[in-house]
């Protein structure tokens, strides 16, 4: 059965793949013969779940989405003070292949080519003969990063690093001003090696979510465990992305997106919610920055439908499910009637109790609606306890109420404790949102009133509830 994760990504890569405005990059021969129709998009949860729908398996080269990571490996190495000598961190306004440098000489940030040159060139050796052998080396040390990162091992496209390498006049000259500047201390030609090899190795569209899951979570790979990336070099990458990922086209997407990314010419799109998930699409067709048509619209999508935007005033969630427990083990009140403690010891392992915490958003709903949904059989009754929870924000709160129609299907009963009305007040602050498509049926939210059966105010109730439904199920 499709998760409602799921099957919202399928609504998205519907509604995302109708739109054919743009173009393949063509100034490099590789790129042009790309299929222009290709699509994938994945999903990185923080705990390393991967949600993935269209050609989320086919590889593509990762160039300028490798400027990140590169910068990474160069703050990991050097520090702070040696690479902030040679790159700045200013947003540039400008193509991401202009010739730009500010008042020092320095490239205007590390996500222009300017930069990205700039930055490999710092981990090579400071001299002016660097040699072929030596390229390699730092290339293979380069890769195993990446790939740790991504939480496999990545490859080379020989091909389009072929065709980079013959058609990089621009770069060529990028390289040698920068030398003029007297601000490159390694061979130019070996800089621009390596950078041509690292724009060509490939990836998926579920490397790019794993990559922006271990920024998001502080350089840890959710999928390996693995603490590639320093906490620290962590936030000043994301913090670099979120300014200048997304070239002249960056202060639009802040705003409306809000989300940490990088793109590349390739048709790729990484993005990040710190703490919380990482996101990779594919779609070759770009537009006049550089950017991936249905990658900004998909990004877009996710940000609004799901609240995603990085400002998003709710506290981080990731940590939602605070206790699991059959009810049997509840604690039992003096307060409850000899008929509600009876049925604790009868029907302890019938019904589980999933005690939540915190600020509900997304992640944290989508992890512990995957949790109700995986135990499922071995359960007859649900309850939901929102004792612990403070807030809860439009998309969450669909989710949760979707539990209620899977296990109705299933014949089974999802309940909610609600003793402060978390839930109510949620319905009353966005009675008039608009059901994300093809999620739920509208009716979930439209007209829902939580003091409806199967909402109540304590675990007493819930478990009178409970009894209730056991017995007409029964008897039926």
């Amino acid at each position: 059965m499709a998760s409602l994760v799921d099957r919202y990504l399928s609504h998205i890569t519907t509604a995302c793949t109708a739109d054919r405005s743009g173009a393949v990059a063509d100034y490099i021969p590789e790129l042009a013969q790309v299929d222009p129709e290709g699509y994938g998009l994945s999903l990185c949860m923080h705990d390393g779940q991967i949600y993935s729908r269209g050609d989320s398996t086919v590889e593509f080269t990762i160039q300028s989405i490798s400027k990140p990571l590169s910068y990474a490996m160069a703050l990991n190495r050097l520090g702070y003070v040696r690479v902030d000598e040679k790159i700045g961190v200013e947003p540039s306004g400008e193509a991401f292949n202009e010739i730009s440098v500010d008042d020092r000489m320095r490239p205007k940030n590390p996500m222009i080519n300017a930069g990205a040159i700039q930055t490999v060139s710092l981990l090579l050796p400071p001299v002016r003969d660097v040699s072929a052998q030596t390229v390699g080396h730092v290339f293979d040390e380069l890769v195993t990063f990446y790939s740790a990162c991504a939480g496999r091992r990545l490859a080379l496209d020989s091909a389009v690093y072929g065709s980079e390498a013959s058609t990089g006049s621009r770069n060529r000259a990028i390289a040698y001003m920068l030398d003029s500047f007297g601000v490159m201390d390694t061979d130019p030609e070996a800089a621009l090696d390596l950078y041509y090899r690292q724009c060509s190795l490939r990836v998926t569209t579920d490397d790019l979510a794993v990559i922006g899951a271990t920024l998001a979570n502080g350089g840890a790979n959710p999928r390996t465990g693995r603490q590639v990336i320093a906490q620290e070099v962590a936030q000043r990458v994301l913090s670099v992305m979120t300014t200048c990922g997304m070239y002249d086209g960056a202060g639009d997407w802040v705003t409306s997106v809000g989300l940490p990314a990088k793109s590349g010419v390739g048709g790729g799109i990484l993005a990040t919610l710190p703490g919380q998930l990482g996101i990779g699409i594919y779609s070759p067709r770009l537009d006049r920055h550089g950017n991936s048509v249905r990658g900004i619209d998909t990004c877009r999508h996710l940000s609004t439908d799901l609240g995603l935007h990085m400002f998003n005033l709710n506290r981080e969630s990731r940590v939602t499910i605070r206790s699991i427990y059959d009810i049997g083990a509840f604690e039992v009140g003096e307060e409850w009637s000899g008929r509600e403690r009876g049925y604790l010891s009868t029907c302890r392992d019938q019904v589980k109790v999933y005690e939540l915490q915190g600020d509900l958003t997304f992640s944290g709903a989508e992890s512990a609606l995957r949790r109700i949904e995986a135990d499922m059989d071995d359960y007859v009754v649900a309850i939901v306890d929102l004792s612990r929870i403070d807030v809860i924000d439009p998309v969450a709160r669909t989710m949760m109420l979707s539990v209620k129609h899977t296990l109705d299907e299933r014949g089974q009963l999802a309940m909610v404790v609600d003793p402060d009305g978390v839930l109510r007040a949620s319905v009353e602050r966005h009675r008039e949102d608009q059901v994300v498509p093809d999620l739920v049926a509208p009716e979930t939210l439209r007209g829902f009133d939580p003091t409806l059966p199967h909402v109540h105010s304590s675990m007493a109730d819930a478990v009178i509830d409970a009894e209730a439904f056991q017995l007409e199920r029964r008897a039926g």
